[in-house]
């Protein structure tokens, strides 16, 4: 009864404001808050000075304060009825919206909505996830991947644009990390795995938190690799996952981080993953991203037959995945190490393929091309 009510008075402020005009409003969400494609959007916009003509404005969804202060920006973080309000408004009045992880729906058709994703798809989605019919355009990072979000996105190749991802420009953007972490080790290899257990309505048939590292002894004996040859390995956990088993260890050589890491240390996650000296991954999208660093790439594969069959993954996946090492043991994790220590890099040319195919450009200017197409079709 109460979101019907809530949903009609959406319905009579959104028929009463469509006869006023636009206001100079730009929404952005992201999740986490202030991250991702959407902040790197953001960034560019605040570096052209828009803030100078239009208010922008962040749907936030928790207490997080890492979104800087600049003049004519507002955070509206949907506790108190005053932000509830406020959002309705805006979402009635704005000039376009830029979300690139939950769907806003606006309350005016005249408003345009811009959907910049969040990675290209290596898990099956098209079962679960849709974007809504309310999203007027989609950016993906390439021409050579958009069939792919057509169809696990279930969405319009039309209203498909290939622009690159905004946040990739922070790749090239190389910051200090070892003094952060503490470390005078030679090589950096930093480790984001997917999640393996379940999140929300999507299940995985993998029973490990951590794929390879299952255990207390596997994870000393990787560490052991990793302080012969001088290297930390710097793990991201998804946030789903319990890893007390290996985090309580206190290894030397395994050091894990969170997303307060970056906030802390004023970087963003890619300006840190980019200036890694190798990647660790399995079936994320960070793969796709990472390939345009033109540094070693390990893949965990033990787990490669129980995500074909739950959640399932992209046709031709295995050819994607071309550019990056197969590790199924913790001794070929630990070879994959030693290989980086020693600059070894066997499948330079497959990655190079597949950055070609998978990325818009490697010019570090995705985001100015982003913030063009927006303010071209928002007629800003």
């Amino acid at each position: 009864m109460k979101n019907r009510i809530s949903n009609f008075i959406k319905r009579v402020l959104g028929f009463a404001f469509s006869f006023l005009p636009l206001s100079r409003v730009i929404i952005f969400e992201s999740a986490p808050d202030f991250s991702d494609n959407t902040k790197a959007v953001y960034d560019e916009m605040l570096k052209r000075g828009l803030n100078r003509r239009y208010k922008l404005v962040w749907l936030a969804f928790d207490n997080d304060s890492r979104l800087a202060k600049a003049k004519n920006v507002q955070v509206l973080r949907n506790v108190s009825k005053l932000d509830k309000i406020k959002k309705e408004y805006f979402l009635c009045r704005a000039r376009c919206i830029v979300c690139c992880n939950h769907f806003i729906r606006k309350n005016d058709k005249r408003i345009p909505a811009f959907y910049l994703t969040h990675g290209t798809p290596s898990k099956s989605t098209r079962n679960y996830y849709t974007i809504p019919s309310y999203i007027d355009y989609c950016t993906v990072p390439s021409e050579g991947v958009a069939e792919i979000y057509s169809y696990h996105l279930n969405f319009p190749i039309e209203k498909i644009y290939p622009l690159g991802f905004p946040r990739n420009d922070d790749l090239y953007r190389n910051v200090d990390i070892k003094t952060p972490l503490g470390t005078n080790c030679d090589k950096i290899i930093v480790w984001y795995p997917t999640f393996r257990q379940m999140k929300k309505g999507l299940k995985t048939a993998s029973t490990h938190a951590l794929p390879v590292i299952h255990d207390a002894e596997s994870a000393k004996r990787l560490n052991e690799v990793a302080v012969k040859n001088n290297t930390l390995i710097v793990l991201k956990p998804h946030f789903a996952q319990d890893v007390s088993y290996v985090k309580d260890l206190g290894l030397s050589n395994i050091r894990f981080i969170d997303d307060s890491f970056f906030t802390e240390h004023g970087m963003t996650s890619y300006q840190f993953v980019g200036s890694c000296d190798a990647l660790i991954t399995d079936y994320s999208s960070i793969y796709y991203d990472f390939t345009l660093c033109d540094k070693p790439i390990a893949a965990i594969w033990e787990d490669i037959e129980e995500y074909k069959q739950n959640p399932g993954l992209i046709d031709n996946f295995e050819y994607y995945m071309k550019g990056a090492e197969k590790v199924y043991t913790a001794d070929e994790l630990g070879k994959f190490i030693s290989d980086v220590a020693n600059g070894i890099d066997s499948l330079k040319e497959e990655r190079n393929e597949i950055k070609n195919l998978t990325n818009y450009s490697t010019d570090g200017r995705n985001s100015e091309r982003v913030v063009d197409f927006i303010i071209e079709k928002a007629k800003l």
